[in-house]
C-alpha cells in the first residue's frame, strides 16, 4: 500500500495573463492558471489532507527561503488511485467560464479562490504538494519549471521538471 501524489501537469501562463498585470484580472484568465495533482499510489487520500504550495522569489529571482500556500484542500472527498485533481487559481463562482482546455480531462476541480495570479512566470517556479496519510505521516512532492513559459503552454512532468508537452507548437 502506498500514498503517493505527484504534480502531474501545470498551466502557469494562460493566454492574457501578461496583458492583465496592469488591469483587473478577468475570472476566465485566472481559471486558466492551474496545477494537476495525480494520485499514483494505491490508497485514496482525503482532500482535507492535501496542500499545494509554490516558491517565493525576490526581484532577482532568488528564492526567499520559503514557500507560500497556494491552495488548502477542504472537505472529506477522496482522491482515489489514478485520479487527477486540477487546482485553478480563480474562484469557483466563475467555473461556468472554464474553457474546454481548462476544464480538461480531470476527475476533480478545486479553486484557490484568488483574485490574482500565483505561479511565477518571470523566475519560473517550484510547485510543492504536501499531504498526510491516514496514520498522520507527512509526504511531499515537488516539480519546477523554467522561466517564461510560453503563453497557453501546458507543462507536463519529466523527472522533477515541468516542460512543454511534446507536439505542442513553440509559437503562440
Amino acid at each position: 500500500m502506498s500514498t503517493i501524489l505527484r504534480i502531474y501537469r501545470a498551466k502557469p501562463n494562460p493566454p492574457g495573463k501578461n496583458e492583465s498585470q496592469r488591469a483587473p484580472v478577468e475570472s476566465e484568465i485566472l481559471l486558466g492558471e492551474w496545477v494537476d495533482i495525480e494520485n499514483v499510489g494505491t490508497e485514496s487520500i482525503t482532500f482535507s489532507n492535501i496542500q499545494l504550495h509554490h516558491t517565493l522569489f525576490n526581484s532577482f529571482c532568488q528564492t526567499r527561503g520559503g514557500i507560500e500556500c497556494y491552495w488548502n484542500a477542504q472537505g472529506s472527498g477522496l482522491l482515489k488511485p489514478a485520479q487527477i485533481l486540477r487546482v485553478h487559481t480563480g474562484k469557483q463562482c466563475g467555473k461556468a467560464q472554464l474553457s474546454s482546455v481548462d476544464d480538461g480531462d480531470t476527475d476533480w476541480h478545486a479553486y484557490a479562490e484568488r483574485d490574482n495570479f500565483v505561479l511565477n512566470n518571470r523566475c519560473g517556479d517550484i510547485i510543492v504538494i504536501t499531504w498526510m496519510d491516514d496514520q498522520g505521516r507527512s509526504y511531499k512532492d515537488a516539480a519546477s519549471y523554467a522561466p517564461n513559459p510560453r503563453a497557453g503552454a501546458i507543462l507536463v512532468r519529466l523527472d522533477n521538471q515541468l516542460i512543454q508537452a511534446e507536439g505542442e507548437s513553440e509559437s503562440p
